[in-house]
């Protein structure tokens, strides 16, 4: 258990609990905005007599809720081994049917590619998130306990009805009407600005591309690059560069470039239909989707002309300061070679590999790379848009290097890394040191091997480095040196973190990216993201001490933004509904984080060289 769960469950014991409404219906609890940790424990004779202390033999926890917010809040059974709380945030506004599998709280989650596929879980009607470490045997349960941290505009919660089943009931709408209006909004909640028609949504289209015809800087090179800024050696290709003691991209004619960027530029929001049809207006039948953000710009461009989505990004992208096309961005946008991108090296396996690493070992490996990197450096290397290219992204084995030698050494197949991972154990003894530095070392035998074939096929373009989203141990650290043109993280924090750039520049001395970073409103049927703030003013203003911040660190040369469209409000793959989008789903700029990013970019190369003050006005931003 870690500390701040240990001091919770210290606090749930001895004091008492916020009072909340009871009645025959259930009951509802409201998370006062006043508290940071806002919290109510129910004993199971009261809410649901019913309900055994043993839950040993069922798979389901049922819950017939209406939640006020997309607010995610934590909830679990206190046990007699202590309290056991996951993330879950159901859609809002409606009364629904959701369930909740057991097996989150009893065990921990086979780790997938990277931290959001171990840790979010889809359900049709919300999401899950399950990145704790407190599971355990479910008895000795004589409570089940509900918290907030830091709720935005006193969300309520409303359960009448608490149930356990051993085959999962299905989650239901429980009242009448579509939960997704016919423009992709959420229905059950009215704001200012939302669209009600056609005509008002083509007219606001037109207002915008009439203010999108000038570009927020003339005094820039064709890639971005600061004219103002003392020339350097044009190298045809995108370099770093230190000039006196800070770190620059140069462009490819040799101006200084600094990558302010956003993932995830696309045409399309798709977010899954099959099994909850019934929620959502306008649906087109048998696809077994919902693409909102698709059929809105159809709309505005006609079917048949989606492409010219991206004459608007573009003139977005210039009007606001941006100039890279950053992480998981189409095709089409970036073969349009209009702007710098950046891509993810393809072929590496680390879906294949246990916990995100793959089988270094096997010496087929070696030539499956060669053929992959090799497949996309002959069509991008001589490529002058090309910032570089992503190794990987959010590891995450980083500080569980233990666990992931156990599930290596519990492979039924004798495959090659097991084997040495048998021989070294045998070697030098099995001990928690020597787990970490065999898992190291392989580490830094994949690095090697995927830099050496990147260089040998591509020798003109960035190794962007792994963009890392957890522990990062300064011994890891120290081995990213040997292999990374640029050292890459993603950080979800109201700055970027200033102890871990110190970090990595004494242990690696390479430039640095941030790959992501956002902050969110929970509105609009949407969470708030990784990182909360309270409305739309503060999430500008999150933006603009964020940037300015981290480009006055002199490591620093990019930020990428995640991303540039609202997720869909019913969940992308793994349920993540997040409201961080520079654009909402009717295809429309949220107006103060273009007054923000304009304000940012006109001065981030000054603040970066060191002739201007950052923007100091701290957000009122938090963590979930």
């Amino acid at each position: 258990m870690n500390n701040y769960l240990a001091f919770f469950v210290g606090c749930l014991l001895m004091l008492p609990f916020i009072s909340c409404e009871q009645s025959e219906k259930g009951v509802k609890m409201q998370f006062s905005s006043a508290e940071s940790l806002a919290t109510y424990s129910w004993a199971l004779n009261d809410m649901a007599p019913d309900l055994p202390s043993d839950w040993s033999t069922y798979n389901y926890l049922v819950l017939e809720m209406k939640a006020s917010s997309p607010q995610r809040f934590s909830m679990g059974p206190l046990t007699a081994g202590g309290l056991l709380p996951k993330n879950i945030q159901p859609f809002p506004g409606a009364w629904i049917r959701f369930t909740i599998p057991l097996d989150y709280f009893r065990e921990l989650p086979a780790s997938a590619v990277d931290m959001a596929a171990t840790y979010n879980k889809r359900r049709k009607l919300g999401q899950i998130n399950i990145h704790t470490s407190q599971v355990g045997p479910l008895t000795g349960i004589d409570s089940l306990v509900f918290f907030m941290r830091n709720p935005v505009n006193d969300p309520t919660l409303e359960i009448r009805s608490v149930s356990l089943d051993v085959e999962d009931p299905g989650e239901a709408l429980l009242q009448e009407g579509y939960l997704v209006d016919a423009f992709g909004q959420w229905a059950t909640k009215d704001w200012t600005g939302k669209v009600k028609s056609s005509e008002e949504l083509q007219a606001a289209w037109k207002a915008e591309d009439e203010q999108l015809e000038t570009p927020l800087s003339s005094e820039v090179s064709q890639y971005g690059g600061y004219k103002s800024a003392p020339r350097q050696k044009a190298t045809d290709f995108f370099r770093v560069d230190k000039i006196d003691g800070r770190w620059w991209f140069v462009d490819p004619e040799g101006y200084l470039f600094l990558s302010a960027g956003v993932d995830c530029m696309n045409a399309s929001v798709r977010t899954t239909t099959e099994g909850r049809e019934f929620i959502f207006d306008g649906l087109k039948e048998g696809e077994g989707y919902a693409d909102y953000y698709l059929w809105n710009i159809q709309k505005r461009y006609g079917v048949g002309n989606e492409r010219e989505w991206i004459n608007t990004a573009v003139k977005r992208m210039h009007n606001w300061g941006l100039n890279t096309i950053a992480n998981w961005s189409s095709r089409e946008i970036i073969g349009s070679n209009r702007m710098p991108f950046v891509l993810s090296l393809p072929g590496l396996k680390l879906h294949e590999g246990i916990m995100g690493l793959p089988d270094v070992y096997n010496p087929q490996y070696e030539k499956d790379i060669d053929q992959s990197i090799g497949g996309m450096a002959a069509q991008y290397k001589d490529n002058p848009w090309l910032l570089g290219y992503f190794v990987g992204n959010e590891q995450p084995w980083p500080g569980q290097e233990s666990v992931l030698c156990d599930r290596i050494l519990a492979l039924e197949k004798e495959a090659p890394i097991k084997g040495m991972l048998q021989s070294y154990l045998k070697a030098n003894g099995d001990t928690p040191e020597n787990r970490v530095d065999f898992v190291q070392e392989t580490f830094n035998v994949f690095l090697g091997l995927v830099n050496r074939t990147l260089k040998k096929h591509d020798p003109n373009h960035l190794n962007l480095g792994m963009r890392f989203g957890g522990h990062t141990s300064n011994a890891l650290l120290a081995i990213t040196a040997k292999h990374f043109d640029v050292f890459s993280f993603n950080c979800y924090e109201i700055q970027p973190s200033l102890d871990f750039m110190k970090r990595i520049d004494e242990q690696t001395a390479l430039p640095i990216i941030i790959g992501e970073y956002h902050f969110g409103v929970p509105d609009r049927g949407m969470a708030a993201g990784i990182m909360q703030v309270p409305n739309y003013d503060e999430r500008a203003n999150a933006y603009r001490f964020y940037n300015e911040q981290g480009y006055s660190h002199p490591s620093l040369i990019g930020a990428h933004w995640f991303q540039w469209i609202d997720q869909a409000n019913t969940g992308r793959m793994d349920g993540e509904n997040y409201n961080i989008g520079l654009l909402d789903i009717t295809d429309r700029p949220y107006p103060e984080m273009v007054k923000a990013m304009q304000e940012t970019h006109k001065r981030i190369y000054q603040v970066h060289s060191g002739e201007l003050a950052p923007y100091d006005i701290s957000p009122k931003a938090t963590g979930y």
